[in-house]
């Protein structure tokens, strides 16, 4: 029976395609679209029926055909949309809109228009995030979303990272959000393909914020989705374009590096605080040769600037080409980056510094069969070779942080020659200095330990079939795609070890005795492979159709997706299934509402619960477009109320893949061990457990007046009631099995809320003067509920350390400033106060609050530190205008309500031979507090003390405002483009990281990252782009 339907719909549809209809006479029309002050508009899409047909040229002009009785519609972003109908000779005017109510909205499934959009959604397109410097994609993000919040972890160029949150976290897993590309759904594991896409190709992305516009992704749907859409082929004569930069970095801080004298002496006070002496680990004699400087036996070498550039260099290129007619159409991008060196390296028998190249390509095809039947493909994919110095994978981070711990003091890089009264060689000398302490050199790091080369092949590809059924009934069509994602990566690397040189401890003499047992040894070669499949088999239908002032969209998928270690061993292999469905209707422009629901499963679960539904539902009320407001309040031009309920699904709970089931393990034993067992069941599984579902609500107001100036203002509220979570919480510990058995449950509860709030202005004031002002300020907060958390007896300050607080709450001790400066000035004061369980204070430490006054400073005087691990508050706004052809964008971009622990700095003084930075410049002496004279830090000490204890003291403020990206660019006049016969031409001038504003007093607490890692880099690009 089942073939039977099969071969009746394939008929179906080959008669369909054969079906000759008598087709009314089409025309051919031409004309030119200018804006209201009469300026050409290059770029406007021309179409009839949302089909696309052409594209205007630089003059504006168009050409196309189309039948004699129907509409020519013509849109471009920042217009309003018109339609006219079709004659011979069309000349159209475009209004300009602020609102950009024309916009299509890329959703995941479909596209809706803004107008009627009732979800919350974020959007922006290629070519603003192209101004970024940033080279990969996320890094282009920041500031450029309202409900996503950015936090880089690694500033290295070209190595760039960052984690991406939509309103926060939804579970208290934590999470980040899922990525759709060009309609095929990806997890967090798959942003690093983000990392090898480039601006230039992309079209647009999508935000997607509430639970209504998440439903249909199901288990992926709870940590937001980022919904990219590359570009496609545009039809009309080829385009072409070209983009060329050059980019300078230059790191915001650097190593401070202290001279020798000036750490002798932090190093010596530090002794001192421990009783060890004056001069325990300087002499006074050393102390003495370092004050006068610059000698071989008093040194005083700046490794910083010995191995680090002042500045790198960074190329680009890229290509990219359009084109094609109503029957085939394409789009391809070729694009070049090149990162140059960090380091001065001086090895001349291989290269021992850094490079990297990236090339990327894509090609987007679409094809018209007949009028049936249409495919389309894209393939992209990049190639990534990173040479990096010291045989492992990506090694600089590691240098930079050895370059931190490598005082001044030390001689180097290399042991010297020695000669003998005749000037005869006794030792060639040229061996690694180090001192036992260290164990190491940065120096014999970077020029003594090999390279590495890495290559990673990134092939990504889809291809899709699509039938219009509008001979069944208008509007309708049909499809399937496959997707496949791989991942192959190739490290060879050649290492080697250098001998370690240790001064002796005479420093009136300059020699040097080997150190342990490493000796310099030559090169050994070495190889590995990942490969990684990522396959998506999609089917999916639609169904678009208008009844006068009745507006229909409906759209359906199914997805199949499995990701493989194709190499083996793979532990995050997985197997999902998505569905989902979507109806969209508006009557009217005026009244707008979206059903959907997903229903999905991962292999995560057992079988029997691994599916769940995920419904959703928003509505919009669109006032500004009843007839009785548009009397009355001519000057509104956007009112629209919107609301939304949804449930969304999650399976990344942090658990195994098979941590449902029983783990159940045999070992030989008994009196025969060859022929007994013992069995263990480790860990008992539960055959109930589900994906997670948290349940949102969303409600906002969109508001404009006079088509420039818009706000648009959101709440939100999350709750999750089955949270996975360990079901050891009513579990006595003497209860006599580990308590690492007991079955994972859906009891934990969690909630997540917060606002958005954005605003913009846009107005051209004429034809040489344009203004544009827009910005965001977020704030989100979550929750833990409930864990099963066993709460503490009444004598500890907290009960609970996880229950009532957000994720990633730390906890510490607080401390007490009662006497002004929060340390233990004098003995008495020390005597007099609580004991401390993890040691005895000296002078100069911190002193704790007892919380309970038991006097006793305990872990029941821990309380909670800062407000989690992600921001309350993330804003962002832009300015932007126009002079005739100088065109100026400045994105400011900041995080508030965060901080941050910089505990650190407690550590690195009694690291390696000490480890100082400014901070260490204020700590406490005696002499310092008697002098009432500025005190930032506690007493220096060469061994660990009792504020290495999780504490409060340099708990601080990480809130900033930073220049993000700012742009100055020139349009060159038409004159010298017909000279080279070009469309377009631009040179452009643009900067990143240009200033930050904080309340950091010192360089060693940065807002993001650590003084030990790579910090931000200031970058400046100059560059060209050319449109033939």
């Amino acid at each position: 029976m089942m073939n039977k339907n099969i071969f009746a719909a394939a008929a179906l549809l080959l008669l369909g395609a054969s079906i000759q209809q008598v087709k009314a006479q089409d025309i051919s029309v031409a004309g030119t679209v200018r804006d209201i002050y009469g300026n050409p508009l290059p770029g406007v899409i021309v179409s009839s029926n949302h089909k696309d047909l052409y594209i205007t040229d630089k003059n504006g002009q168009y050409t196309a055909k189309v039948n004699k009785s129907g509409e020519l519609e013509f849109s471009l972003l920042g217009f309003k949309p018109t339609s006219v109908k079709a004659s011979s000779q069309m000349e159209v005017t475009l209004e300009d809109d602020a609102h950009n109510l024309a916009e299509n909205v890329n959703i995941g499934l479909s596209k809706q228009s803004r107008e009627v959009l009732s979800d919350a959604v974020s959007t922006a397109h290629g070519e603003k995030l192209g101004r970024s410097l940033m080279t990969r994609l996320q890094g282009t993000f920041s500031g450029m979303f309202s409900g996503l919040t950015t936090m880089e972890t690694t500033f290295e160029p070209a190595y760039e990272s960052l984690n991406m949150y939509v309103r926060g976290y939804s579970t208290f897993h934590g999470g980040i959000a899922s990525v759709v590309i060009d309609g095929i759904l990806y997890d967090s594991f798959a942003h690093d393909i983000l990392y090898r896409i480039s601006p230039e190709e992309i079209e647009s992305v999508s935000i997607l914020k509430d639970g209504a516009s998440q439903a249909i992704y199901g288990v992926k749907g709870a940590d937001g989705l980022i919904v990219i859409n590359t570009k496609r082929g545009t039809p009309g004569k080829l385009k072409v374009g070209v983009n060329i930069s050059e980019t300078v970095q230059v790191p915001t801080t650097r190593i401070h590096s202290f001279d020798s004298y000036t750490f002798a002496n932090l190093r010596n006070q530090a002794a001192v605080n421990d009783g060890l002496g004056e001069y325990h680990i300087f002499s006074k004699e050393a102390v003495e040769g370092f004050k006068d400087g610059g000698s071989d036996l008093y040194p005083n070498t700046n490794w910083y600037d010995m191995l680090v550039r002042d500045f790198s260099n960074q190329q680009r290129i890229a290509l990219d080409a359009t084109g094609g007619n109503e029957n085939v159409r394409f789009y391809s991008n070729f694009n070049v980056l090149r990162q140059g060196s960090f380091w001065n390296a001086d090895q001349t028998a291989y290269k021992a510094d850094n490079e990297k190249y990236r090339i990327n390509f894509r090609s987007n095809v679409d094809v018209k069969i007949n009028n049936y039947i249409s495919l389309w493909a894209n393939l992209a994919g990049s190639i990534v070779r990173a040479h990096t110095p010291g045989g492992a994978v990506d090694c600089n981070g590691t240098l930079y942080s050895i370059i931190t711990g490598m005082p001044s003091f030390i001689y180097g890089p290399v042991t010297p020659a020695v000669y003998d009264n005749d000037g005869n060689v006794i030792e060639a000398g040229g061996e690694v200095v180090t001192t036992p302490n260290i164990n190491f050199s940065p120096y014999g790091f970077l020029n003594r330990t090999g390279y590495n080369n890495e290559m990673n092949t990134n092939i990504y590809g889809q291809a899709g079939l699509k039938f219009d059924l509008s001979f069944l009934t208008p509007g309708l069509w049909a499809g399937g795609s496959v997707g496949y994602l791989s991942y192959i990566n190739s490290i060879t690397s050649n290492t080697q070890d250098y001998a370690r040189y240790i001064r002796e401890d005479d420093w009136s003499d300059l020699r040097f005795t080997h150190y342990g047992t490493t000796i310099n040894t030559n090169l050994t070669y070495s190889k590995g492979t990942a490969l990684y499949g990522y396959f998506s088999y999609k089917g999916e239908a639609g169904w678009q159709r208008d009844f006068g002032r009745h507006h229909l969209n409906a759209n359906a998928y199914m997805t199949y997706q499995v990701f493989d270690n194709l190499a083996g061993g793979a532990t995050y292999d997985f197997r999902r299934v998505y569905s989902g469905a979507e109806v969209a209707y508006d009557f009217d422009k005026r009244y707008a509402v979206k059903l959907s629901t997903g229903y999905s499963g991962s292999d995560y679960f057992p079988r029997k619960t691994r599916f769940v539904w995920t419904p959703g539902v928003s509505a919009a009320w669109i006032a500004s477009n009843e007839g009785f407001v548009k009397e009355n309040v001519p000057w509104l031009s956007l009112l629209k109320v919107r609301g939304s309920y949804a449930v969304t699904g999650n399976d990344a709970t942090g658990f195994d893949r098979y941590a449902y089931k029983d783990q159940v393990n045999s070992t030989a034993g008994g009196k025969i061990p060859y022929l007994e067992y013992y069995t263990n069941e480790s860990v008992y599984g539960n055959p109930n457990l589900e994906p997670e579902k948290i349940y949102k609500t969303n409600v906002g107001i969109d508001l404009g007046i006079a088509n420039q100036f818009q706000v648009s203002f959101d709440v939100f509220k999350e709750k999750l009631n089955n949270g996975v979570i360990k079901s050891t919480s009513k579990v006595p510990l003497y209860q006599g099995i580990p308590l690492g058995a007991y079955p994972i449950t859906n009891m934990g509860e969690f909630e997540n809320k917060g606002w958005e709030l954005s605003v913009s202005y846009r107005k051209r004031f004429n034809s040489d003067f344009g203004l544009f002002l827009a910005g965001h300020l977020d704030y989100s907060k979550n929750k833990v509920i409930y864990i099963g958390e066993t709460a503490y007896n009444d004598t500890y300050a907290y009960r609970y350390r996880t229950e009532g607080y957000p994720v990633g709450q730390s906890w510490g001790y607080l401390t007490d400033y009662s006497n002004g400066n929060g340390l233990y000035n004098f003995q008495d004061e020390i005597e007099a106060g609580p004991k401390y369980s993890f040691g005895t204070p000296r002078l100069g430490d911190i002193k704790y609050k007892d919380l309970n006054g038991d006097g006793v400073i305990d872990e029941k005087d821990m309380a909670p530190l800062g407000n989690g691990s992600l921001p309350k508050y993330n804003f962002a706004f832009n300015v932007g205008f126009n002079i005739k052809n100088f065109e100026v964008n400045l994105l400011f971009q900041g995080l508030g309500g965060y901080k941050r622990n910089y505990s650190e700095l407690f550590t690195f003084q009694s690291a390696y031979d000490g480890v100082f930075t400014e901070s260490h410049k204020s700590a406490w002496t005696a002499e310092k507090w008697l002098n009432d004279e500025e005190i930032g830090f506690p007493a220096l000490s060469t061994t660990a003390t009792t504020n290495l204890q999780t504490n409060d003291y340099l708990l601080k403020d990480a809130s900033f405002l930073r220049l993000k990206t700012a742009e100055i660019s020139y349009k060159m006049p038409k004159k010298v483009c017909d000279f080279l016969n070009a469309s377009a031409f631009k040179v452009y001038l643009s900067g990143q990281n240009l200033f930050t504003i904080d309340g950091m007093k010192t360089d060693d607490t940065p807002v993001e990252g650590t003084c030990s890692a790579f910090p931000v880099y200031r970058m400046y690009r100059l560059g060209i782009n050319l449109t033939f």
